[in-house]
């Protein structure tokens, strides 16, 4: 896995889990790992001025396109469909990791 060959390359030691029931939203995440959904970390992938950016965001709090659009320096934020993530990332919607 892409995640793991970057931990590694950071230094990290992680190890991966797969959950049978899915983990598609922060609250499944959550409920996954019996932990609170402000310990979760969305990875939001959206268009600024037509350049990808990706957003961390806890996963108790919704993102403010005007505020990601500013802080990427541009003046117009967008959702972008799965095609363009997974071309920008290498994983769907609902899979994107933090780093890798």
């Amino acid at each position: 896995m892409r995640v793991i060959a970057a931990a590694r390359e950071a230094g990290l030691e992680i190890t991966t889990r797969k959950f049978p029931e899915g983990t598609k939203t922060a609250a499944d995440a959550a409920v996954a790992i019996g932990v609170v959904v402000g310990q979760i970390v969305k990875s939001l992938v959206f268009g600024v001025d037509n350049e990808i950016v990706m957003a961390l965001v806890s996963g108790s709090n919704q993102l403010d396109e005007k505020k990601l659009a500013a802080a990427a320096g541009g003046s117009k934020c967008s959702r972008v469909d799965a095609d363009a993530v997974r071309a920008a990332t290498g994983y769907p919607i609902g899979g994107v990791p933090p780093f890798g």
